[in-house]
């Protein structure tokens, strides 16, 4: 059968290359909506997330000045010290308060691009099937026009990611649970190795090999849920249906997806890591103000500076979550449509 609005034949779909082509092709082609999303969400992120961290860092303000005090004063009487000795169970706190708060920012934001990419995918198979010369081709589709074809979708979303996340958290705190057990010396027979004593054999299999083989089960169940936000788009369906057909259409494509989304997942690793380079830059100058504001106060500029490279990473970070978006949307159009009769129509975008 033709490859009707994607433009790839039968032949092509059942490789994976034609998907990352299509994909690329759609991210040139409708840049403004998938660049201009991915502005939103990194604005919604400098507001909404630079918030958060400021008021965390006002409600930390007097246990930096107190570490100032302590320190100065240990200084002065020649005595050790340990830097935020007396603080640090209140910047811990403060820490619960905040990390939770930005996660959930995170996962708001990813609900949101996975929306709005599989939207883009979906309304650019819709101008290729009209034809680019053909006068009931549907124009350029603007930000605007995104939000509400994106709006009817984004509660689904948002639970297919807070679904998602839960079902990978499990192997996630399970691999940590591992490596926490064995430094509490909990399993018997694994030590965990020290400059004089190195890994053991027993380590090794228990302290390295174990938690990477439940990581990585927690990176399939992504892998194959990946599709779901893309499945609600296109079948108007409840978000544990998507998650079903999401699971369905990738149990019978396990390399294809895993391949798709470890490639999506370098990308990622590879722009945010460009990214965090960057942003030492910026905490460089960040730094610099946050002295001089402070009267060098070095305790509160040290975990500005640690932070800022990671904060500008995350909040230009979208840029490249975008094009994965697309990514994931042409995958679950060639799945449902290799899938056949039983694959939901592609096209339900309506609104």
């Amino acid at each position: 059968m033709a490859g009707g609005g994607s433009g790839v034949g039968s032949d092509g779909r059942r490789a994976g290359a034609p998907v990352v082509a299509e994909a690329l092709r759609i991210t040139g082609r409708e840049r403004r909506p998938v660049f201009g999303s991915a502005a939103v969400a990194g604005a919604a992120a400098l507001l909404v997330g630079g918030g958060t961290v400021a008021a965390g860092f006002a409600a930390s303000w007097g246990l930096f000045l107190a570490a100032r005090r302590d320190a100065e004063s240990s200084i002065e009487n020649e005595d050790s010290y340990v830097a935020y000795a007396d603080q640090w169970s209140s910047l811990v706190k403060v820490a619960f308060g905040v990390y939770p708060l930005l996660l959930l920012v995170a996962v708001v934001l990813v609900a949101w691009l996975l929306t709005a990419q599989a939207v883009t995918a979906a309304y650019a198979r819709e101008r290729a099937a009209s034809g680019a010369d053909a006068v009931t081709a549907p124009g350029a589709l603007t930000l605007r026009a995104l939000w509400c074809r994106s709006r009817p979708h984004l509660g689904a979303a948002l639970r297919v990611q807070l679904l998602t996340l839960l079902c990978a958290l499990v192997p996630g705190l399970a691999g940590l649970l591992v490596l926490a057990a064995i430094q509490l010396e909990m399993v018997p027979g694994v030590v965990w190795p020290t400059y004089h004593d190195p890994a053991t054999p027993q380590f090794i299999l228990v302290g390295r090999i174990l938690p990477v083989v439940i990581w990585a089960l927690g990176f399939v169940l992504l892998t194959r849920f990946s599709l779901a936000t893309a499945v609600r788009v296109a079948d108007r369906s409840s978000a544990t249906a998507a998650m079903r057909r999401s699971w369905t259409l990738t149990r019978t494509a396990r390399l294809r997806t895993t391949g798709v989304c470890l490639l999506g997942t370098v990308a990622v690793v590879a722009a945010f890591t460009v990214l965090k380079w960057l942003g030492t830059y910026v905490a460089h100058w960040a730094g610099l103000l946050m002295l001089a504001t402070t009267d060098d106060n070095v305790w509160v500029t040290g975990v500005l500076v640690i932070i800022t490279p990671v904060a500008v990473a995350l909040l230009l970070l979208p840029v490249a979550l975008a094009p994965v978006g697309v990514l994931l949307a042409c995958l679950r159009e060639r799945l449902d449509t290799d899938a056949g009769p039983a694959g939901a129509p592609s096209g339900a975008l309506a609104g």
